[in-house]
């Protein structure tokens, strides 16, 4: 959790020392130093998302510790605005002597899970409505992890643009 916090802090400020950098360098037009800079700047959003899923991932994992198999209820598909669908699946399972429904917090646009499948699943023993269901994390994780992968790799171009348009020059 503490290299998250340092990831999550540490990358921004840097990007913003990238476009200093950027809009302080002689070589490029006005024009190339603002789009440099933009270029570096803006895929931030896509890092803040990533983290922040990243984030609710380890603290769904921080808090469940008991294992059982959980039943898949419902898909719980929801329809979006302009027709995208999410899926935020239902599971059923026994705690504590008790039968608990949850719902995914997380959703995701392909069905992961259908129902009446058999999926792991940790609660925290005090609060079953605290969980996660490892095949659900596997996808988010891999989600979260591209759309930091697009906030890293976004603004190093960025720095770089004007060796990459050297490089690129010779192109018709």
């Amino acid at each position: 959790m503490k290299t998250w916090r340092f990831f999550a802090i540490f990358w921004p400020i840097l990007c913003f020392i990238f476009a200093g950098i950027i809009l302080c360098q002689s070589g490029r037009t006005v024009d190339e130093r603002i789009a440099d800079a933009g270029f570096t700047i803006l895929p931030l959003v896509f890092f803040a998302f990533g983290m922040s899923m990243r984030r609710r991932l380890l603290k769904e994992r921080a808090g469940a510790d008991t294992l059982t198999t959980a039943t898949v209820v419902s898909e719980g598909m929801k329809i979006r605005t302009g027709h995208k669908r999410s899926f935020h699946p239902e599971y059923e399972f026994r705690a504590n002597e008790k039968t608990c429904k949850v719902r995914s917090q997380g959703g995701s646009g392909v069905c992961v899970v259908s129902k009446g499948k058999q999926v792991d699943l940790y609660y925290n023993s005090k609060n079953p409505n605290v969980f996660y269901v490892p095949i659900m994390q596997r996808h988010e994780r891999r989600l979260s992890a591209f759309y930091c992968g697009i906030g890293i790799a976004l603004p190093l171009i960025g720095l770089f643009a004007p060796q990459l348009r050297a490089l690129f020059s010779f192109l018709p």
